[in-house]
């Protein structure tokens, strides 16, 4: 480390000891601005499955059925969100037994799986937190 003392008088003694910086160095801090930018953006927007419920459906005449388990019924409100073979629905009402009522979906008449979505987090509170 050099540690002489540069003795500046005027501005155009300041220029001779300034160092220019490079259009690489520039371009590569605007990048790396841009992606910090788009992380935080994504990380505000994007919804992230926490808790979900799967299991069994059976569809016929678009009325779904759902088979849920006795311990998942307490987890089930109306409003949540159904993925059947990746089409969006949602639990419209529950029954006396604590089974949901979904919307009908638009599918041949089929048994396969579904999805409910109990709960999702937003990337950028896992940030905030603590």
């Amino acid at each position: 480390m050099n540690k002489d003392k540069i003795s500046i008088s005027s501005p155009d003694d300041l220029n001779s000891h300034l160092q220019r910086t490079s259009i690489i160095t520039w371009l590569t801090l605007i990048l790396v601005i841009l992606v910090l930018g788009a992380f935080f953006v994504w990380a505000s927007i994007a919804k992230i499955p926490v808790k979900v419920i799967t299991g069994d459906a059976h569809i016929q005449n678009g009325n779904v059925t759902l088979h849920v388990e006795e311990k998942d019924l307490e987890k089930l409100k109306v409003g949540q969100t159904v993925y059947i073979l990746e089409v969006k629905g949602e639990i419209l009402s529950i029954e006396e037994d604590g089974q949901p009522v979904v919307s009908s979906f638009d599918l041949p008449d089929q048994d396969t799986k579904y999805t409910i979505l109990i709960e999702e987090i937003r990337p950028i509170e896992f940030l905030l937190k603590n």
